[in-house]
């Protein structure tokens, strides 16, 4: 299956590099049906627009909407996901997690060999944030996401190993590589974590050009997590600063 228009697009990324915080802004955009993680998980989340009136008014509707993907999620997505809903442009996102595992290989050939898609790759500079994030959020709080109104959870300060980190660091920049060349055919847009925080707005006015849309502000109720001192929340960060010296990493260890 093959869509022949111009506009469709993906977000992949690695875990906690900011695509939900992405995925709200596009969302506010009149023009744009931002989906979310609707090809992964056990069961649909983060679908938009009818489909998530539908859920509302209709307690079964997500169950069924699920099984229908997982019998057949190349036609859920040209079916379901990539319905313009009256938009001009949709798109959802897809992590690397989940692009790099067996059970996805028909939906990824199917992306890869549509060229209509339009790929947004997203990114975090600062790889130990990335990956102080991601440890944080599944071993500690287990709280991945919060909105305007809802309360902060408390931080600890937390203790890392660094092999482990090491082969994190190693593992997102492989797979980002990896992903770069399998979608080299396809319209491409870089965009990093660290210029949707300091709120660059050239950089989101470029994204709005790359997907065909009008020049609007973009708005978000996403709230930043993480503490801004990785001194404060690393309890060993001098251990680590200290394996690290002299490596490619050693820049994600500077601190202001």
């Amino acid at each position: 299956m093959s869509s022949c228009r111009d506009n469709i697009y993906m977000i992949t990324c690695p875990a906690r590099t900011g695509s939900t915080m992405l995925v709200q802004l596009l969302r506010s955009h009149p023009d744009i049906c931002s989906h979310a993680e609707v090809l992964s998980g056990n069961k649909i989340t983060g679908i938009t627009g009818t489909y998530r009136r539908k859920s509302l008014e209709q307690p079964d509707f997500i169950d069924r909407l699920t099984i229908e993907r997982d019998r057949d999620p190349v036609k859920f997505l040209y079916k379901i996901v990539l319905d313009l809903q009256g938009k001009k442009v949709v798109g959802f996102k897809l992590k690397h997690d989940e692009l790099v595992l067996p059970e996805y290989k028909r939906l990824r050939d199917e992306i890869v060999g549509d060229l209509d898609f339009r790929i947004i790759h997203l990114r975090r500079q600062n790889l130990l944030r990335r990956y102080l994030s991601w440890y944080i959020a599944n071993n500690v709080t287990h709280v991945t996401l919060a909105v305007e109104g809802d309360a902060i959870p408390e931080m600890p300060s937390v203790k890392l190993d660094p092999g482990a980190c090491q082969h994190d660091f190693e593992t997102i920049q492989r797979q980002a590589d990896e992903f770069r060349q399998l979608f080299a055919r396809h319209p491409n847009f870089s965009i990093v974590y660290e210029e949707i925080v300091r709120g660059e707005s050239g950089k989101l006015a470029s994204l709005l050009d790359f997907l065909g849309v009008s020049q609007r502000k973009l708005t978000t109720t996403t709230k930043k997590l993480g503490a801004d001192s990785l001194r404060s929340a690393i309890i060993n960060f001098d251990e680590l600063r200290s394996y690290f010296a002299g490596s490619p990493f050693a820049e994600f260890f500077e601190e202001p």
